[in-house]
C-alpha cells in the first residue's frame, strides 16, 4: 500500500492519502489522538486489532479460541491516552456487550452487558479517561446518549431518542460538550447536527439545512465541528465555530465532493481519519455460454440484488444511495420496465433492504431489511406507491432481515430456522439452507454459507462465499459467472437467463492532513 496524495478541488483545501485499501479494510474504528495507530476489525479471525500507521500492520488485541467463533468485535474506539480500547462485542449468548481491552495486551473486561440493551457502540471517551460514551439501542426501539462508568460499568442516560439513533457523536476536547447528528421528531428526514451539555442539562442545534448534516467530529482544540453536509448537492467537508455549545457563525467548506465520505475522528494534530467506499456494482443478465451482460441503468455503479417480475417484464433491483453508513447504506428500490428501459424508484420507507421478491399479481414486492424504527424482518412493499405492510420482525435477525418467499397463491412462506428459502415456479417444491446443508424435495447437499435460492428448473442456485452453485441430482458444481458479487439474483421465468449484479465495492481508510492548517493557518 503506497500513500497517494489526492488532487484538490480549490487553493488551499487540505491534501488527503490512502492510509488502509488492502483487502478487508474496515471503517469500525477510531484513530488514536497521536495518529499512531486506528482501532479495527481483524477481518481474518473477527478479532478486535490495531492497525499500525506506520509499518502498515495489525496486531490483534483479542483471541476468540477455539470455542468461540460466532463471537467479533465490532465497533471500538481508543482512550484519549492511546492505552486502551472500548469495543462492542457481540457474545456468545447473541447480542453485544461493552468491553475495555489494554492496547498493551491483557485480558478484555465486560463493562456493561444488558440483553435488554441488545446492542451497544462506544464512540468516544472523556479526557479523563473515567467514562465513555456509548450508543446504546434497547429491544424497545429506544436509543439512548449514555455514560458508561469505564470502572463500575455504571450507566448514566443523558438523552432518549425514541427509535432514532445518531451515526456519530463525540465527546469534545474540553470534555463539557457531546456533538452527534439526529432529525427532529418520528419521522426519519435530513439531520442536522445538536451540541448536548455532558450533564444533559442544555441541547443546542448548531447546524442545519435542508440537505443531510452529519458525522460530527471535534477539532483539536474544541473551537470547531467537522461534519458532512451534501447541502451543495455533493457530500462535501464543512466545519462549524462552536462557542458555550453554540454555533458562531455560518458553516464553511473545507473539501469538495467527498463521496461516499464517513469521518472516523480526529488526531490532536488536526488529521482527520474517514473511510470511504470505492468500487461499483452493476445489473448484468447471464445467459449460458455467454459473459454477463451489464443492463444501463439511470444510477451506474450502484445497483445489486435484482428480481424479476413473475410476468418477466420488469426487473426490480436496489440502488445504494445517501451518506454512507458504516458499510451499511440505504438502498432504494427501483423498478425498470424492460421493453421501454422505463425506471421509477419505489419510495418505500424502510432503513435497509437487502433482498427483493415479487408477488405473484406484480402488486408488491417482498423486501427483506429493517423498518424505520430499527426493527429487522419482512415486509411488503406497494409497487405503485411504496406503502410498506410489516409482514413478521424478529429480534434475533440483523440489519438484512429475515428470509422468506410468495407462494403461488400470494401468501407468504418464512424461511423460520433457514437461512435462505426458495419456492419453485410451480408452487409444489420448497428448498431452505441452512448452516451447512439446502435440502429440497427429499434431497440434500452439504454446502456452508449460503446466503440465497433459486429454483432452476429441477436444479437450484445457491450463493455461497461470494460464488454461485448449480445444486443437482449430479451434485454441487459452481456456476462461470464472471464477476459476480455473490448477491441475490433471480432466474427469469422463461428460465433461459439470470438477472444478477456484478463488480464489487470495498472500503478503504484516508486521511485529510492538517485540516485547519490547511485553510486559515492555525494548527
Amino acid at each position: 500500500m503506497v500513500p497517494v496524495l489526492a488532487a484538490l478541488a480549490f487553493a488551499g483545501e487540505p491534501a488527503s492519502r490512502v492510509l488502509w485499501n488492502a483487502h478487508g479494510a474496515n471503517v469500525l474504528g477510531a484513530p488514536a489522538r497521536d495518529g499512531s495507530f486506528l482501532t479495527c476489525v481483524d477481518p481474518a479471525s473477527g478479532d478486535l486489532a490495531v492497525f499500525d500507521v506506520a509499518s502498515g500492520k495489525l496486531r490483534r488485541l483479542t483471541n476468540k479460541g477455539g470455542g468461540a467463533e460466532k463471537e467479533f468485535a465490532y465497533f471500538s474506539v481508543p482512550s484519549r491516552d492511546g492505552a486502551r480500547v472500548a469495543v462492542a462485542w457481540f457474545n456468545e449468548a447473541g447480542f453485544y456487550d461493552l468491553r475495555v481491552v489494554p492496547v498493551a495486551g491483557g485480558k478484555p473486561r465486560v463493562l456493561y452487558r444488558n440483553e435488554e440493551a441488545g446492542f451497544v457502540q462506544p464512540t468516544s471517551w472523556t479526557p479523563d479517561g473515567k467514562q465513555v460514551l456509548t450508543l446504546l439501542f434497547r429491544k424497545d426501539n429506544i436509543s439512548q446518549i449514555a455514560l458508561v462508568d469505564a470502572a463500575s460499568g455504571a450507566v448514566r442516560v443523558l438523552r432518549s431518542l425514541n427509535w432514532v439513533y445518531p451515526k456519530r457523536m463525540e465527546i469534545s476536547p474540553d470534555g463539557r460538550w457531546i456533538a452527534y447528528d439526529s432529525f427532529a421528531g418520528d419521522k426519519p428526514g435530513p439531520r442536522d447536527i445538536y451540541v448536548l451539555a455532558m450533564d444533559g442539562s442544555s441541547e443546542t442545534k448548531v447546524v442545519a439545512s435542508e440537505g443531510e448534516d452529519l458525522f460530527p467530529s471535534w477539532s483539536p482544540d474544541g473551537r470547531e465541528i467537522v461534519f458532512a453536509s451534501d447541502r451543495s448537492g455533493t457530500m462535501d467537508a464543512w466545519a462549524v465555530h462552536v462557542e458555550e455549545g453554540k454555533a458562531a457563525g455560518e458553516p464553511r467548506l473545507l473539501r469538495r465532493d467527498m463521496k461516499q465520505f464517513l469521518p472516523m475522528g480526529m488526531t490532536a494534530r488536526g488529521d482527520l481519519y474517514y473511510g470511504l467506499r470505492t468500487g461499483a456494482t452493476e445489473i448484468a443478465l447471464w445467459q449460458p455460454g455467454r459473459s454477463p451482460e451489464v443492463v444501463v441503468t439511470r444510477t451506474p455503479g450502484r445497483n445489486a440484488a435484482p428480481a424479476w417480475s413473475h410476468d418477466g417484464k420488469r426487473l426490480a433491483y436496489l440502488s445504494r444511495r445517501g451518506a454512507e453508513n458504516f458499510g451499511v447504506q440505504a438502498r432504494l428500490i427501483v423498478v425498470r420496465e424492460m421493453e421501454s428501459g422505463a425506471e421509477k424508484d419505489v419510495p418505500a420507507k424502510l432503513a435497509t433492504v437487502a433482498s427483493l421478491r415479487w408477488s405473484p399479481d406484480g402488486e408488491w414486492l417482498l423486501a427483506s431489511g429493517s423498518d424505520g424504527k430499527g426493527r429487522s424482518g419482512l415486509f411488503r412493499v406497494r409497487v405503485r406507491d411504496g406503502a410498506v405492510k410489516t409482514e413478521t420482525v424478529s429480534e434475533r435477525a440483523d440489519y438484512a432481515g429475515v428470509p422468506g418467499v410468495w407462494t403461488n397463491d400470494g401468501g407468504i412462506e418464512l424461511g423460520e430456522d433457514a437461512v435462505a428459502i426458495a419456492v419453485s415456479p410451480d408452487g409444489k417444491r420448497t428448498a431452505r439452507a441452512y448452516a451447512n446443508k439446502v435440502a429440497a424435495a427429499g434431497r440434500e447437499w452439504s454446502v456452508e454459507g449460503v446466503t440465497w435460492l433459486e429454483w432452476a428448473g429441477e436444479s437450484l442456485l445457491a450463493a455461497s462465499g461470494g460464488k454461485a452453485l448449480l445444486l443437482s441430482g449430479e451434485g454441487v458444481r459452481e456456476m462461470d459467472w464472471k464477476g459476480y458479487d455473490g448477491g441475490p439474483f433471480s432466474v427469469h421465468p422463461d428460465g433461459r437467463s439470470v438477472a444478477l449484479s456484478v463488480g464489487a465495492t470495498r472500503a478503504e481508510v484516508w486521511v485529510m492532513e492538517h485540516v485547519f492548517a490547511a485553510v486559515d493557518g492555525r494548527r
